[in-house]
């Protein structure tokens, strides 16, 4: 049976990739494992056993204290008594002998008072080292995991700062190969101009050290045809018709269960332009839709990569190419909403891609829409809300969806919602609106926070509704104190409404979770389920830190419902997660044709095709 919507990771590199860029920098993205909470919890209990056992050695030297003075009171009255005995016996034998004897025990008295104080000296002077060895114990202990937090996120910083490094090296390797195409071109035009008949010779040898910007010696002799550099737009067609060679692969499972879609490639026929097209990753979905970015392609960057659309009704896969390129526009992150349309009695879609103006003091916005029977891009200028026009104000989605048909939907974890209902466009403009997360969830700063606003938060279309769930005090109080908020956005769209609240110390104090021998791990990227009210999904890692390296042992897919405060769990198999997993129901779509198809793995098919793993 085919379930009605299932759980996919958002993406996977090939596995050397993968291992390049997991280690350290997912490390760093994370809060402790167990073992590190584990040992947290022993150094509070360890300080709060010396607290009590410093109250107890107070009190037992407050009673030793008093007793000893009730004894010396005690043993004062008997003194004076003797004494008054001596004198009597004084009068009667002699006092000089009784002087003597009232002088022993004074001193005798004396002597034992001076030991009495010296012993309990000596106890408080103990008592003393020994809370400030704990003392200096605590401030060790707080050290280390100072410097161990310290290292993880100079580590981070510093993988970030690579990336961005490579990431600019790209684009300038990129514009001055563009540069010397002109100036090659431009070369050829001036001798058009003067009358040669042909262009310099250079062989496959000496262009190849064209290109790279360096000039080599010519390994062949004799007259050839010049070399021809593709342009922009044989770049485009070229990736166009290798998106779509490509193969889906599905393999469907019941949450919590992760499912799987695989898209194979033909390995001998990928052209020399695309092979930075390795990976995909998905932007939403919409009923049986589901739309990727593939390669490293965004908006405005300039990089290689286009767009592809899943049917799982028909389970097939459609290239889109790029829109036309503009420098002047930057992506807003995952700005790719897909629209499963209506026309006439044929299926077809919306893909929108959302855009901002590079520099500008007022932010302006672009919308464009491909549909398949237009065959081409068309953008529609547009204004952001006055919210998003203030100053230093920066929205950045996380996510985006369809809702109700009509409406595009881009989150911002950190801010909020912008949202435009395609029936309410004025005048061939979008009209775009503003809704703020709620007021009562904590506020963070994107770039002062240091994890991503996935490892907390999420929002889905659920059942008709947008729906909010968000870990509340994530990075800024203890596990056992933090909060899973789930909120439900109005039908007129306008506020939120506060629908269940679990504590994450009642995920670890249910039955399944202490049966399951886990410590107490903090629970990461949660998704609302999309056929259940009040039901989240949150992923379990669990790791231990041997030196400076961190090891990953294991990983489970917990459900939570809220309402009814029941945990379930499901060990995690495949590779690991490393991002929130994408909730679908394009499985609720498959045909009675396709069943079969889906559900099956071609392990003969895999034998000859290299896999883009989509996740």
């Amino acid at each position: 049976m085919v379930p009605a919507w299932v759980l996919l990771k958002r993406e996977i590199l090939f596995e050397h990739d993968a291992s390049a860029f997991g280690g350290a920098s997912d490390s760093m993205r994370r809060p402790r494992s167990g073992e590190e909470g584990e040992k947290s919890m022993r150094r509070a209990r360890s300080g709060e056993d010396g607290e009590i056992s410093m109250r107890r050695a107070r009190s037992r030297h407050e009673e030793e204290g008093s007793t000893r003075r009730s004894r010396s009171r005690h043993e004062g009255e008997g003194s004076t008594r003797r004494s008054r005995s001596r004198h009597d016996d004084d009068l009667r034998g002699g006092r000089e002998e009784s002087m003597r004897r009232v002088k022993f025990r004074q001193e005798e008295g004396d002597s034992m008072s001076r030991y009495s104080m010296r012993r309990a000296s000596s106890r408080h002077e103990e008592e003393e080292e020994e809370e400030e060895e704990e003392e200096e114990e605590e401030e060790e202990e707080e050290e280390e995991e100072e410097e161990e937090e310290s290292i993880r996120r100079a580590s981070y910083r510093h993988e970030e700062e690579a990336m961005r490094r490579a990431r600019s090296r790209h684009e300038e390797e990129q514009d001055e190969s563009v540069m010397r195409f002109l100036s090659y071109r431009h070369e050829e035009d001036l001798r058009a101009g003067r009358g040669e008949d042909s262009a310099p010779v250079r062989s496959r040898h000496e262009e190849d050290s064209w290109r790279r910007g360096s000039a080599g010696p010519s390994r062949t002799g004799g007259t050839s045809t010049t070399v021809k550099v593709p342009s922009r737009q044989d770049i485009k067609d070229a990736i166009l018709v290798y998106l779509q060679s490509v193969k889906p692969d599905a393999h469907f499972a019941n949450p919590p269960q992760l499912s799987s879609l695989r898209l194979l490639r033909p390995t001998k026929s990928i052209p020399q332009l695309c092979e930075d097209i390795i990976s995909v990753v998905i932007a939403s979905a919409d009923k049986n839709l589901v739309a990727f970015y593939a390669g490293p392609y965004r908006p405005g960057n300039n990089l290689k990569g286009g767009y592809l659309i899943y049917d799982t009704s028909k389970n097939s896969l459609s290239a889109v190419p790029q829109p036309p390129f503009d420098y002047s526009r930057a992506d807003l992150g995952l700005g790719s909403v897909v629209l499963s349309l209506k026309e006439g009695k044929e299926d077809t879609y919306l893909l929108a891609e959302l855009t901002k103006k590079r520099g500008c003091t007022t932010p302006k916005a672009a919308l464009s829409m491909w549909r398949p029977s237009a065959a081409e891009w068309v953008v529609y200028p547009a204004s952001f809300p006055p919210e998003l026009c203030l100053p230093n104000c920066v929205f950045q989605a996380d996510m985006c969806f369809s809702y109700r048909g009509s409406v595009l939907c881009w989150v911002d974890l950190f801010k909020g919602m912008l949202i435009c209902d395609l029936m309410l466009h004025i005048d061939g403009r979008p009209k775009f609106r503003y809704i703020p997360l709620p007021q009562q969830s904590m506020a963070y700063d994107r770039f002062e926070h240091p994890w991503r606003a996935e490892e907390f938060r999420s929002v889905a279309c659920v059942d008709g509704s947008i729906k909010f769930v968000t870990m509340d005090g994530y990075g800024q109080r203890p596990g056992n104190e933090l909060s899973l908020t789930a909120w439900t956005l109005s039908t007129d769209l306008c506020h939120w409404n506060k629908v269940n609240e679990c504590f994450v110390r009642d995920i670890w104090e249910s039955k399944n979770y202490l049966q399951s021998g886990l410590p107490k791990i903090l629970p990461l990227f949660p998704v609302l389920s999309m056929n259940e009210d009040d039901v989240v999904y949150l992923v379990v890692t669990r790791r231990k830190v041997v030196g400076c390296q961190v090891e990953y042992m294991g990983q489970y897919l917990l459900r939570v419902d809220m309402q009814h405060h029941k945990v379930s769990f499901c060990p995690q198999n495949t590779e690991q997660i490393r991002s929130q997993p994408f909730a679908s129901q394009c499985s609720a779509y498959v045909s009675a044709y396709h069943k079969g198809k889906v559900k099956a793995r071609k392990v003969e098919a895999c034998k000859d095709k290299e896999l883009i793993w989509c996740t």
